[in-house]
């Protein structure tokens, strides 16, 4: 294994032989990102910086694959982990997903009770379709992005999360991050031993065919919502456009990340990829008994800041180290493809 990947200090949970022990599980301490694939780049800006007042913190490309896309994050001031929505921009590219079982139905981000008032109105005004509702106790509004993927903002007491000010939206009514996934499902148990022995997730409520989980504290940002709907086909998955394409969740230390990898594996679930370099982070992808692709995310130390000062963050393309002498042929590439500026 790379060292990149290992802390300095001992793994406390390697006994003397120098085994790992059974059952290890651990705690996420939140949301990273969740990454959708979207076909308009300039739809997806106006819907994540214009109308959710989110700030588009890094313009860079898809590291998978030769063909290069736009790779965009959004978030508040610092791009903080929990904060983010990020989006694969195919274009025509790609074929548009089904929807169905087995994929995140649904993204819920996090706003002040009060504010959804200001939302309904806000909607109304700039003609986006909205439903107010309630569900797990929580009063709700659902809305969708441009290319039919469907978000709920939902209302809280308590979100300590700074928010981006640099948007119209006033800073009390501000978007603190992400709330909440909904994961659509035809079977439960297995997903429910997953949530629980595999990733430590708690059991929370249900209201209808939702049940709820809950990491950490449970607070806004440390929530998986399941729908079981046993009815419902099979929906995509891969690279498929206008669908989540995974949900990527928060580890601090490089020893936490191989460990989960390793009790995963030790469970029989050995859909799990090794350590993967995305410049801005280490990910470890799972893929879960649903279908749904997650990610044990750990932050590179400096960020989205690594490569921009913090008042230029998202104003340029910005690409990795090993693919900077590409450069001019990416660029050209997706000039082609879909000019953003």
């Amino acid at each position: 294994m790379n060292d990149e990947f290992k802390d300095q200090d001992p793994d406390p949970r390697d006994t003397a032989s120098g085994a790992r022990e059974e059952g290890v599980t651990m705690a996420f301490h939140g949301y990273h990102h969740i990454t959708t694939t979207v076909t308009n780049g300039r739809a997806d800006v106006q819907f994540h910086v214009g109308l959710l007042g989110l700030r588009n913190v890094k313009r860079t490309v898809l590291l998978d694959g030769s063909r290069p896309f736009y790779h965009l994050y959004y978030g508040n001031e610092y791009g903080e982990p929990g904060t983010l929505l990020t989006s694969f921009v195919f274009g025509p590219e790609k074929p548009e997903g089904k929807k169905g079982s087995g994929q995140i139905s649904s993204i819920s981000l996090s706003v002040p009770k009060e504010s959804l008032n200001f939302w309904v109105d806000r909607f109304g005004e700039h003609g986006v379709a909205h439903e107010e509702f309630d569900r797990l106790g929580d009063r709700r509004v659902w809305f969708r992005h441009p290319d039919g993927i469907d978000f709920q903002l939902v209302g809280v007491e308590t979100d300590d999360r700074l928010p981006w000010h640099g948007s119209d939206v006033p800073p009390a009514a501000a978007i603190r991050g992400v709330h909440s996934v909904t994961v659509c499902t035809r079977e439960t148990d297995e997903l429910h031993y997953f949530l629980d022995e595999g990733m430590g997730l708690e059991s929370r409520d249900t209201d209808g065919s939702v049940s709820s989980y809950a990491m950490s504290a449970g607070r806004a940002g440390q929530l998986v919502e399941i729908d079981h709907q046993p009815e419902i086909e099979q929906g995509s998955w891969g690279y498929m456009r206008n669908t989540v394409d995974h949900v990527a969740f928060d580890v601090k230390e490089a020893t936490a990340q191989l460990d989960f990898k390793d009790h995963l594996e030790a469970m029989g679930y050995i859909d799990v990829t090794e350590p993967r370099d995305r410049n801005y982070f280490y990910s470890v992808y799972f893929r879960t008994p649903a279908g749904a692709m997650f990610e044990a995310t750990r932050s590179h130390p400096d960020g989205f800041e690594k490569d921009e000062g913090l008042d230029s963050l998202g104003s340029c393309l910005q690409l990795p180290k090993w693919l900077e002498e590409r450069q001019p042929e990416l660029i050209a590439s997706l000039e082609t493809l879909e000019p953003l500026d």
